[in-house]
């Protein structure tokens, strides 16, 4: 079976950041969204009026955390987050990666990458949206898990957890904060 390690694509050209600048530099403001197709409410969202040869994104498709220890992981985000396996990978003798599945439908890739894993203590990497933030306060308070609490994000109020490598996991309202308020 292949590996899961990240392989080099045609993508990863020594130029990406090059061409990522230069698509986009004279049109990209921070913070600004430049159309309103971008929201999921707007008319004709879906669609990317500014490039018109760009086909439209339906959905996040997975999202790929690496970890130090896949089966310690994965008890984790199963047992503290609610996610299910739907697929282990095994690489002579050990689980290289688990692919689970939330209820609502967040798949997230759990694999095996102690180097990346520790580089990115510290940063949020899975932002996910729950319906009422004080349930999960007292939810987490109930198993012993840590937390920050509810805090103020920049996308809204959220609670942020850390996974068993460090990675925060970061758990959001649904509603965001809209530049006219700002």
């Amino acid at each position: 079976m292949q590996s899961w390690a990240a392989q080099p694509g045609p993508w990863e050209a020594a130029s990406a950041k090059d061409t990522f600048s230069s698509l986009s530099r004279d049109r990209y403001t921070p913070g600004v969204l430049e159309n309103s197709a971008a929201s999921p409410d707007a008319e004709g969202a879906g669609t990317s009026e500014s490039e018109p040869g760009s086909p439209s994104v339906v959905a996040l498709h997975h999202v790929r955390v690496p970890v130090t220890d896949v089966l310690v992981s994965q008890d984790w985000y199963g047992e503290v987050l609610g996610f299910r396996p739907t697929l282990v990978v095994e690489e002579e003798e050990s689980v290289t990666g688990v692919v689970s599945v939330h209820p609502c439908g967040v798949v997230i890739g759990l694999h095996f990458a102690p180097e990346r894993a520790r580089a990115l203590k510290g940063f949020a990497v899975i932002g996910l949206s729950v319906a009422h933030l004080e349930e999960w306060v007292a939810y987490l308070d109930e198993v012993a898990v840590p937390h920050s609490g509810i805090a103020d994000g920049h996308l809204g109020q959220c609670i942020r957890l850390r996974d068993p490598d460090g990675l925060v996991v970061e758990l959001h309202t649904p509603s965001q904060p809209s530049a006219d308020g700002a």
